[in-house]
């Protein structure tokens, strides 16, 4: 290869510059790559990207007869995302899988590894949420939690109800 001619006087600008991350990680391309990704998979979705943080706006009806769920994902990079339910209004209660502290969703159990600073948000994060909404439901009509879940007690038990 011939590099003659070649101006090498911008490249070290460049290299100095603040476009190399200088923590290794460069957020702002992470969450570019996960807005893309959430608006190529579920068009329904709002996604913008707000003083380095993610929100996305989106909405779930889990069956013909189930009223509209409007949700917000948020997300910094290097930090689990956090789920609220916007519309309508959900109190806490612990058995339907609430974080008491925000009133957050409770998706996935951190130990297990099942969210990591690797995932994406649009194949975890939404089909997580939209399946929360439908055990949600089944709460409502049976008063019972029925998804696979880690009690948020200091026992730490799994319950599965066989599914």
């Amino acid at each position: 290869m011939n590099l003659q001619g070649f101006n090498t006087k911008y490249t070290e600008i460049l290299a100095a510059s603040s476009f190399i991350p200088k923590t290794g990680k460069n957020y702002a391309w992470i969450l570019s790559l996960e807005k893309h990704l959430l608006t190529k998979h579920f068009k329904f979705l709002n996604v913008n990207i707000i003083n380095n943080k993610l929100k996305c706006t989106g909405f779930c009806r889990p069956s013909e007869h189930s009223i509209l769920y409007t949700y917000q994902i948020q997300f910094t990079p290097n930090s689990s995302p956090s789920v609220f339910v916007i519309d309508p209004v959900i109190k806490y209660h612990r058995d339907i899988h609430l974080y008491p502290k925000d009133n957050s969703l409770c998706l996935y159990y951190p130990r297990d590894y099942s969210w990591t600073k690797n995932s994406h948000l649009y194949n975890t994060i939404v089909p997580w949420t939209h399946e929360w909404f439908v055990f949600y439901e089944l709460y409502q009509i049976y008063g019972k939690w029925f998804h696979p879940s880690i009690d948020h007690g200091e026992n730490l038990k799994i319950k599965n109800y066989g599914f």
